[in-house]
Protein backbone atom coordinates (compact mmCIF):
# COMPACT_ATOMS: atom_id res chain seq x y z
CA UNK A 1 0.00 0.00 0.00
CA UNK A 2 1.47 3.41 -0.93
CA UNK A 3 2.39 5.76 1.88
CA UNK A 4 -0.44 8.24 2.38
CA UNK A 5 0.57 11.87 2.12
CA UNK A 6 -0.38 14.34 4.81
CA UNK A 7 -3.75 15.89 4.01
CA UNK A 8 -3.82 19.68 3.70
CA UNK A 9 -5.91 19.84 6.85
CA UNK A 10 -3.42 17.79 8.86
CA UNK A 11 -0.52 19.80 7.51
CA UNK A 12 -2.22 23.08 8.36
CA UNK A 13 -3.20 21.85 11.82
CA UNK A 14 0.29 20.71 12.61
CA UNK A 15 1.79 23.92 11.25
CA UNK A 16 -0.60 25.91 13.44
CA UNK A 17 0.33 23.87 16.52
CA UNK A 18 3.98 24.50 15.77
CA UNK A 19 3.45 28.22 15.21
CA UNK A 20 1.61 28.53 18.52
CA UNK A 21 4.38 26.64 20.28
CA UNK A 22 7.04 28.88 18.76
CA UNK A 23 5.06 31.98 19.71
CA UNK A 24 4.88 30.73 23.29
CA UNK A 25 8.59 30.06 23.44
CA UNK A 26 8.05 26.33 23.90
CA UNK A 27 9.91 25.23 20.81
CA UNK A 28 13.37 26.52 21.70
CA UNK A 29 15.78 23.85 20.52
CA UNK A 30 19.03 25.12 21.95
CA UNK A 31 20.43 28.03 19.99
CA UNK A 32 19.28 30.13 17.08
CA UNK A 33 16.96 28.59 14.53
CA UNK A 34 18.59 27.56 11.32
CA UNK A 35 17.24 28.13 7.85
CA UNK A 36 14.71 25.58 6.56
CA UNK A 37 17.19 24.16 4.08
CA UNK A 38 19.90 23.80 6.69
CA UNK A 39 17.68 22.38 9.41
CA UNK A 40 16.23 19.43 7.46
CA UNK A 41 17.58 16.12 8.68
CA UNK A 42 20.04 14.62 6.20
CA UNK A 43 19.71 10.94 7.07
CA UNK A 44 17.01 8.36 7.68
CA UNK A 45 15.38 8.40 11.11
CA UNK A 46 15.79 5.09 12.91
CA UNK A 47 15.51 3.42 16.25
CA UNK A 48 18.44 1.31 17.36
CA UNK A 49 16.91 -2.09 18.12
CA UNK A 50 17.90 -4.93 15.74
CA UNK A 51 15.45 -5.98 13.03
CA UNK A 52 14.26 -9.60 13.18
CA UNK A 53 14.98 -10.99 9.71
CA UNK A 54 11.64 -12.77 9.37
CA UNK A 55 9.60 -9.84 10.61
CA UNK A 56 11.25 -7.21 8.44
CA UNK A 57 9.37 -8.28 5.32
CA UNK A 58 6.15 -9.37 7.06
CA UNK A 59 2.79 -8.56 5.49
CA UNK A 60 -0.68 -8.72 6.94
CA UNK A 61 -1.49 -12.03 5.26
CA UNK A 62 1.69 -14.02 5.86
CA UNK A 63 2.94 -13.05 9.28
CA UNK A 64 2.54 -14.16 12.87
CA UNK A 65 1.08 -11.33 14.97
CA UNK A 66 3.17 -10.04 17.85
CA UNK A 67 2.03 -11.18 21.29
CA UNK A 68 4.85 -9.81 23.46
CA UNK A 69 5.29 -6.07 23.88
CA UNK A 70 8.33 -5.13 25.97
CA UNK A 71 8.44 -1.67 27.53
CA UNK A 72 10.72 0.61 29.46
CA UNK A 73 8.26 2.39 31.71
CA UNK A 74 5.55 3.65 29.35
CA UNK A 75 7.79 3.53 26.28
CA UNK A 76 7.46 0.56 23.93
CA UNK A 77 10.69 -1.12 22.83
CA UNK A 78 10.28 -1.43 19.08
CA UNK A 79 11.63 -4.60 17.42
CA UNK A 80 13.16 -2.77 14.48
CA UNK A 81 13.73 0.61 12.84
CA UNK A 82 11.19 3.05 11.50
CA UNK A 83 12.86 4.49 8.42
CA UNK A 84 12.09 7.49 6.23
CA UNK A 85 13.42 8.89 2.98
CA UNK A 86 16.52 10.99 3.53
CA UNK A 87 15.56 14.49 4.59
CA UNK A 88 11.81 13.84 4.25
CA UNK A 89 8.75 12.20 5.76
CA UNK A 90 8.13 9.44 3.21
CA UNK A 91 7.82 6.24 5.20
CA UNK A 92 9.89 3.25 4.02
CA UNK A 93 7.29 0.57 4.68
CA UNK A 94 9.55 -2.34 3.74
CA UNK A 95 12.34 -1.37 6.12
CA UNK A 96 9.86 -0.35 8.83
CA UNK A 97 7.52 -3.38 8.65
CA UNK A 98 8.59 -5.03 11.92
CA UNK A 99 8.08 -1.93 14.05
CA UNK A 100 4.89 -0.83 12.30
CA UNK A 101 3.14 -4.20 12.68
CA UNK A 102 4.38 -4.38 16.27
CA UNK A 103 2.56 -1.10 17.02
CA UNK A 104 -0.53 -2.29 15.16
CA UNK A 105 -0.67 -5.57 17.07
CA UNK A 106 -0.03 -3.81 20.37
CA UNK A 107 -2.99 -1.48 19.91
CA UNK A 108 -5.21 -4.41 18.91
CA UNK A 109 -4.10 -6.47 21.93
CA UNK A 110 -4.32 -3.59 24.41
CA UNK A 111 -7.58 -1.69 23.80
CA UNK A 112 -7.29 -0.25 27.30
CA UNK A 113 -4.49 1.97 25.97
CA UNK A 114 -6.75 4.74 24.75
CA UNK A 115 -3.98 7.06 23.58
CA UNK A 116 -0.57 6.20 22.18
CA UNK A 117 1.85 9.07 21.64
CA UNK A 118 4.03 8.66 18.54
CA UNK A 119 7.11 10.80 19.07
CA UNK A 120 9.32 12.14 16.32
CA UNK A 121 12.88 12.97 17.38
CA UNK A 122 15.69 14.50 15.34
CA UNK A 123 19.26 15.70 15.50
CA UNK A 124 19.03 19.32 14.38
CA UNK A 125 17.67 22.56 15.80
CA UNK A 126 15.24 24.89 14.06
CA UNK A 127 11.54 25.05 13.35
CA UNK A 128 11.81 23.26 9.99
CA UNK A 129 13.65 20.33 11.56
CA UNK A 130 11.07 20.27 14.36
CA UNK A 131 8.27 20.18 11.79
CA UNK A 132 9.93 17.26 10.02
CA UNK A 133 9.92 15.16 13.19
CA UNK A 134 6.20 15.82 13.56
CA UNK A 135 5.51 14.94 9.94
CA UNK A 136 7.33 11.65 10.40
CA UNK A 137 5.32 10.84 13.53
CA UNK A 138 2.13 11.64 11.62
CA UNK A 139 3.06 9.25 8.82
CA UNK A 140 3.38 6.42 11.33
CA UNK A 141 -0.03 7.32 12.72
CA UNK A 142 -1.58 7.40 9.26
CA UNK A 143 -0.13 3.97 8.46
CA UNK A 144 -1.82 2.59 11.58
CA UNK A 145 -5.14 4.29 10.79
CA UNK A 146 -5.05 2.79 7.28
CA UNK A 147 -4.91 -0.63 8.95
CA UNK A 148 -7.88 -0.14 11.22
CA UNK A 149 -6.55 1.64 14.31
CA UNK A 150 -8.92 4.36 15.51
CA UNK A 151 -7.37 7.75 14.85
CA UNK A 152 -8.50 9.10 18.22
CA UNK A 153 -6.09 6.65 19.90
CA UNK A 154 -3.07 8.23 18.22
CA UNK A 155 -1.20 11.47 18.86
CA UNK A 156 1.73 12.69 16.77
CA UNK A 157 4.27 14.73 18.71
CA UNK A 158 7.21 16.72 17.36
CA UNK A 159 10.24 16.90 19.64
CA UNK A 160 12.93 17.98 17.19
CA UNK A 161 16.31 17.75 18.90
CA UNK A 162 15.00 18.54 22.39
CA UNK A 163 15.40 15.00 23.80
CA UNK A 164 18.68 13.53 22.56
CA UNK A 165 19.71 10.04 23.67
CA UNK A 166 23.33 10.33 22.49
CA UNK A 167 25.99 12.93 21.86
CA UNK A 168 25.46 15.01 18.72
CA UNK A 169 29.24 15.25 18.28
CA UNK A 170 29.52 12.04 16.24
CA UNK A 171 27.62 10.65 13.24
CA UNK A 172 26.68 7.60 15.30
CA UNK A 173 25.23 9.78 18.05
CA UNK A 174 23.24 11.88 15.61
CA UNK A 175 21.88 8.72 13.98
CA UNK A 176 20.65 7.47 17.36
CA UNK A 177 18.95 10.79 18.00
CA UNK A 178 16.94 10.49 14.76
CA UNK A 179 14.22 8.14 15.87
CA UNK A 180 10.53 7.40 16.36
CA UNK A 181 9.33 6.37 19.80
CA UNK A 182 5.90 5.16 20.94
CA UNK A 183 4.72 5.94 24.45
CA UNK A 184 1.53 5.02 26.31
CA UNK A 185 -0.20 8.33 27.11
CA UNK A 186 -3.64 7.29 28.39
CA UNK A 187 -4.98 4.20 30.09
CA UNK A 188 -8.77 3.88 29.91
CA UNK A 189 -9.06 7.57 29.14
CA UNK A 190 -6.84 8.80 31.95
CA UNK A 191 -3.37 10.27 31.59
CA UNK A 192 -0.73 7.80 32.74
CA UNK A 193 1.16 8.93 35.82
CA UNK A 194 -0.62 12.26 35.74
CA UNK A 195 1.76 13.38 32.99
CA UNK A 196 0.70 15.60 30.06
CA UNK A 197 -0.54 13.35 27.27
CA UNK A 198 1.60 15.25 24.76
CA UNK A 199 4.75 14.56 26.79
CA UNK A 200 5.35 18.33 26.88
CA UNK A 201 6.29 18.20 23.21
CA UNK A 202 6.88 21.53 21.49
CA UNK A 203 4.02 20.65 19.13
CA UNK A 204 1.53 17.78 18.98
CA UNK A 205 -1.79 16.97 17.31
CA UNK A 206 -4.23 14.10 17.21
CA UNK A 207 -3.97 11.95 14.07
CA UNK A 208 -7.73 12.27 13.34
CA UNK A 209 -8.44 14.30 10.23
Amino acid sequence: MPTRALTPRLARTFALALALALASGLAACGGAATSPAASRSTAAATVTAPVPAAASTARAGDRTPYTSFPREGSRLILPGPIVFATGGATLDQEASAAALWFLHDYLVAWPQITLLRIEGHGDQAGDDALMLTGERALQVGLWLVDRGVACDRLMAAAFGDTKPVASADTPEGRARNRRIEAVDAQLRGKAIGGMPVDGSAPAAIMVCE
